[in-house]
């Protein structure tokens, strides 16, 4: 993805406040070959700012939920207006709950889905027309081994990565 060339890569990375996505961005920080995109719910913003996260020429920090249109669109165009576009995005933004099928509630099933599988498909669906124009670009999607084998008390999860897993597929 490098062009020693050409403008640096533009790397939008969603759910960073902890796990895979703050190890990623932690380590995309000190790369000085990408400019990244950190996106956190509202919410997490503080935890970010707390580990030094903020926004340079190279690195920016902004609010994302990825079940919301808006702010799918609103990240998006941002890259598109600062830097011409998005080269890698990595859908790692996820929630799980942990409970037997009868536990669970309708919304948080919904809920679910909506974060493990929906928002990072409207997330491809707005960055591929770039990446075709450009004819360059990667999508890494963040899954779980619950994905691939469903987990007890994990139905609706395992169900969310699922889903994820057959559309890379």
């Amino acid at each position: 993805m490098n062009n020693a060339s050409g403008p640096l890569p533009v790397v939008l990375v969603t759910g960073t406040s902890s796990g895979i996505g703050l190890a990623v961005i932690r380590r995309l920080r000190d790369h000085p070959g990408f400019r990244v995109i950190a996106t956190s719910r509202e919410a997490s913003l503080p935890r970010l700012a707390a580990e030094g996260f903020q926004d340079t020429d190279r690195f920016l920090v902004r609010p994302l939920d990825v079940t919301n249109a808006q702010d799918r669109l609103r990240v998006v165009r941002e890259a598109e207006n600062r830097w011409g576009g998005i080269d890698l995005l990595i859908n790692n933004a996820g929630i799980s709950y942990r409970s037997v099928v009868e536990h669970m509630t309708e919304e948080e099933e919904q809920r679910q889905m909506a974060t493990n599988y929906f928002g990072a498909m409207a997330l491809i669906r707005l960055v591929l027309p770039g990446m075709r124009e450009r004819k360059n670009g990667r999508i890494i999607n963040i899954s779980s081994v619950s994905g691939m084998m469903a987990m007890p008390t994990m139905s609706s999860y395992s169900a969310s990565k699922f889903a994820l897993e057959g559309a890379c597929e």
